[in-house]
């Protein structure tokens, strides 16, 4: 495999002086301190790009991880430019090229640096959600369907245990408030956890019902200062919808406009002039915003090295809602989803800077 290079400094900057004359007539987006373009090259306030950085005006990858203390993985394209955007009218950057090879999305969420939401997120790690959960208030119990091919693959899967007797779990997301609050573990199988601590009612659970462990709970604050700016760290959204809504539908619940991933990385490749994706179905009908990226600039195809499968936020729904959403690995379109644990050269942080404020 031949050894992929960063484009240089001054290819970057021929890319943005060619782009700068484009933003001519723009409006001002950005009136922060921040670096880089203030001026929308393409796109709008919801989804809109300014431009590269690079690192030496922003923070490297290994200066990042080390601010928040993320140590899983290895240091991959340290140096890489990043893509300056805005996103829902927030000021965002993301790296070109992944930072870190190899960690896990768990690793991530524990060092508060995968939803940006101030509180727990949508499911902290061991976590079930959805409709495949149902509480049976004659054992005061909560249930969960399990895949026949594996009957530790409810509440018990390997590596992904909810909880053990005598845990403290919390369920959330449920329409009454009876079965939403913090109990006890009395009991523990493949499809049922018997709880004491409050008496449930019967009920269906919906697609944000949920259960997780409390000690498995990290706040997702984390936020660094760069050049007395705070920026909050996150990962991209790489679903329109979380958990993914449905990831088991054609689009893997891909299509729509809460998507960040198809929202700025897909306009800025080059399948987005003719829309010729590997994967359309994920992509759906996306801009193309002449900047023409490639599979290969961004590391998005496992064809060339390792970070090819960028972690995202996003549970997939069902049985397996402790598998986690990655973009890319079969090029820029590609949506697949693993465990969260889960330890390969192939999977890779590349988080989102977004601007406070």
């Amino acid at each position: 495999m031949p050894e992929i290079k960063l484009p240089s400094a001054e290819q970057f900057d021929t890319m943005n002086e060619y782009l700068a004359k484009i933003a001519n007539t723009r409006v001002q987006e950005d009136y922060s301190n921040a670096p880089g373009g203030k001026f929308l090259l393409a796109g709008d306030r919801q989804a809109g790009f300014f431009g590269f950085v690079p690192a030496s005006e922003l923070i490297t990858g290994n200066d990042l991880a080390l601010e928040i203390g993320l140590t899983s993985g290895t240091s991959l394209f340290s140096d890489s430019p990043w893509i300056k955007y805005i996103w829902k009218g927030k000021v965002c950057f993301t790296p070109v090229k992944p930072l870190r090879h190899s960690p896990t999305w768990n690793a991530i969420y524990n060092a508060g640096a995968v939803y940006a939401s101030g509180n727990e997120g949508t499911l902290p790690p061991g976590g079930r959600i959805g409709s495949q959960l149902s509480i049976d208030a004659s054992d005061n119990s909560i249930n969960t369907t399990t895949n026949s091919s594996d009957a530790a693959d409810g509440f018990l899967r390997s590596d992904a245990a909810v909880a053990s007797v005598g845990d403290t779990v919390v369920l959330k997301g449920f329409s009454n408030s009876a079965n939403n609050g913090e109990f006890t573990v009395d009991s523990i199988t493949a499809n049922k956890i018997i709880l004491s601590g409050g008496n449930l009612v019967n009920e269906q659970g919906g697609k944000t019902s949920r259960i997780y462990k409390k000690n498995n709970a990290v706040t997702q604050n984390r936020t660094v200062v760069i050049d007395g700016l705070t920026y909050k760290v996150r990962l991209m959204r790489g679903a329109a919808d979380d958990p993914t809504d449905s990831y088991n539908d054609s689009d893997r619940g891909s299509v729509g406009p809460d998507n960040e991933w198809n929202g700025i990385i897909l306009p800025l490749h080059e399948r987005a002039k003719l829309q010729n994706w590997n994967y359309p179905q994920y992509a759906g009908q996306t801009d193309y915003w002449d900047v023409n990226l490639t599979d290969e600039d961004m590391v998005l195809h496992h064809t060339f090295g390792s970070g090819s499968y960028r972690w995202c936020q996003e549970a997939r729904d069902g049985e397996e809602s402790y598998r986690r959403v990655g973009r890319g690995y079969y090029g820029a379109s590609g949506l697949v989803a693993t465990n969260s644990w889960s330890v390969n050269s192939s999977r890779a942080w590349a988080p989102v800077l977004e601007l406070l404020g």
